[in-house]
């Protein structure tokens, strides 16, 4: 099977796609999974596991599009954060979705992370910010009109939680051991090369649709992001 997409060293893609689909298309993207994906789908409520089926088939035909391999032939494997992995390498990758909306993001040679929320009223929005944020963070929120505190508050998830899964870590392992995420610039939507921080880490904001935001984290700053539509086919 012949590769039909390319990425270069150097360069993230992150494909944003839909998790909505008819029945014909479920079908088909179902027969992509593997044993243990079907199995989970199985013991999944209705909504949710078409949303899966249509989310790990739909990378599966990504990674295939990248490697060359079936779709159907790629095994996963999981760290100990839940983050899904090919044992063989050859190309990193992380999914992110709200609501509707998915994300995919790839990288050839470092490590990536990815986030994305819907731009919405968040509940007891600085209870939870003292909780889990940064010092900065609650800072910057409690001095910011109400009216900006929403979207202020889902910027920094997204990056953390990006940057979280970049490193193969979760949110909720940190929210389980009751410690807030670590101290960052709040400013910076790409972290400043020639920092400690950028020397591991580096993050980029992005909107990828009207009424979303999300971010991407990868391994070093000598990367350049990639924004790819999905051409969702017709039923």
């Amino acid at each position: 099977m012949s590769r039909s997409s390319s990425i270069s060293p150097g360069e993230v893609q992150v494909w944003v796609g839909s998790l909505a689909a008819g029945d014909k298309r479920v079908r088909e993207l179902s027969a992509l999974l593997s044993a243990d994906e079907r199995e989970r789908v199985r013991r999944l409520p209705e909504d949710r596991a078409r949303r899966y089926t249509i989310g790990r088939g739909v990378l599966r035909r990504l990674l295939a599009d990248f490697t060359g391999e079936k779709p159907r032939d790629f095994t996963f494997e999981y760290n100990d954060a839940g983050k899904p992995f090919l044992p063989e390498g050859g190309i990193e990758f992380n999914i992110s979705h709200s609501a509707d909306l998915v994300l995919y993001a790839f990288s050839a040679d470092r490590s990536v992370g990815v986030d994305v929320e819907r731009l919405r009223p968040v509940r007891r929005l600085l209870d939870v910010a003292l909780r889990f944020m940064t010092e900065n963070d609650v800072r910057r929120l409690e001095a910011a009109p109400p009216s900006e505190r929403d979207e202020m508050f889902l910027k920094s998830w997204v990056v953390r939680e990006a940057r979280l899964k970049a490193e193969g870590q979760g949110i909720w392992s940190h929210l389980a051991a009751h410690s807030r995420l670590p101290e960052r610039e709040p400013d910076a939507e790409d972290e400043q090369p020639g920092s400690a921080a950028s020397r591991e880490l580096g993050h980029k904001l992005f909107a990828p649709k009207k009424g979303y935001i999300a971010a991407v984290s990868a391994s070093g700053m000598d990367w350049k992001l990639l924004t790819c539509a999905l051409s969702e086919p017709k039923e």
